[in-house]
């Protein structure tokens, strides 16, 4: 007994060292487990016609980086180049113009003009471009941030592809639960995040799509814009309206009001009314019933709501941990009701 208990000390020491040890890269790991989990299947696939376990776990990592990082490190070269192109002069015409505008409209509505009008005295061109540079390092600091945390990832990535199922078949042996517990509690999960990840996929795709046609069409860069639209389009409430409304302001401002009309009613009723919140969903259901072996009992509508917590708790990455906590907590009760409530009414 004494040794159970000694043991047990020395073991729940040993555990809170190796957290303190790994803090830092918990959270890379924690992602890089998850992208793993949801996309295992290319390692699988690859590892058909690649046989070596290595080998096809570059695969599938280059294949990950090419859907994943190289889109965004593309938005951040062309940011650059765009930062240092920018004229400024221009940009100091359409500031002047734009608040003489707003100044005209007001001039008409004084019960608001005499609250707006200090304010109005305040703003400079001088003042926002040096906000707009604040805001630029800080971006610029972050990306660096997201581009370190990118390559955490990707080895943590590679070291689950190549070792992941032999962790798993230690785990199991390792937890206090029977085997087909740990199954459906892993293929609720793991189902859950392919589900995501194909649906986000799909969606950022037809988003991005959608709105670099209609950018080229006006003569824009339909490639950066759609790009940028469809990484956009992941942020809840927003969206793709951090992209279409500036667009929209740039067109009125070439007197295109044609054109900007008609391009915020295609943004907002089409591609952000139709394609994120209905045919999103419905994009959920046929991915669970079609791409998936066994489909998932879990409601789309739930996977749609996880997706948009896990992105305002946790950022970028809560597009896989949000529905991921999801699926596990539904896979838990599931396994509590089927194993464990029915037991004790017997």
């Amino acid at each position: 007994m004494q040794s159970k208990i000694a043991f047990g000390i020395i073991f729940i020491l040993v555990i809170t060292a190796i957290i303190v040890l790994y803090y830092s890269y918990l959270f890379t790991m924690l992602v890089a487990f998850l992208l793993c989990v949801s996309t295992f299947f290319l390692k699988t696939y690859t590892q058909r016609f690649v046989k070596n376990s290595i080998l096809s776990s570059c695969i599938a990592i280059f294949i990950m980086i090419a859907l994943v990082f190289i889109p965004l490190l593309f938005i951040l070269y062309r940011a650059f180049i765009g930062i240092n192109m920018l004229d400024w002069n221009a940009l100091r015409t359409y500031f002047n113009e734009t608040k003489m505008w707003l100044q005209n409209i007001l001039s008409h509505l004084p019960f608001i003009q005499e609250h707006l009008a200090p304010i109005f005295n305040q703003i400079s061109f001088s003042s926002i471009s040096g906000s707009l540079l604040k805001i630029t390092s800080i971006i610029g600091g972050n990306s660096m941030h997201f581009i370190i945390d990118g390559c955490f990832i990707i080895i943590f990535l590679f070291v689950f592809f190549c070792w992941g199922e032999n962790f798993y078949s230690h785990l199991k042996k390792l937890l206090p639960f029977h085997e087909t517990q740990i199954n459906e509690v892993a293929k609720e999960v793991s189902g859950t995040l392919r589900i995501v990840f194909f649906s986000t996929f799909f969606n950022v795709v037809l988003q991005g799509a959608a709105f670099g046609i209609a950018s080229y069409i006006l003569h824009f860069d339909g490639i950066l814009l759609g790009i940028i639209y469809g990484i956009c389009s992941m942020i809840p409430i927003v969206g793709g309206a951090l992209i279409w409304i500036p667009v929209c302001i740039i067109l009125f401002f070439q007197d295109r009001i044609q054109e900007a009309i008609i391009l915020a009613l295609y943004s907002a009723g089409f591609i952000g009314f139709i394609i994120d919140n209905i045919l999103k969903p419905w994009l959920i259901g046929i991915i669970n019933r079609r791409i998936l072996s066994t489909p998932l009992q879990i409601n789309e509508l739930a996977i749609f709501f996880a997706i948009l917590a896990g992105l305002s708790t946790f950022g970028f990455w809560g597009i896989i941990i949000g529905p991921a906590i999801t699926a596990l907590f539904v896979a838990i009760l599931r396994v509590y009701e089927s194993d464990f409530l029915r037991k004790d009414f017997k």
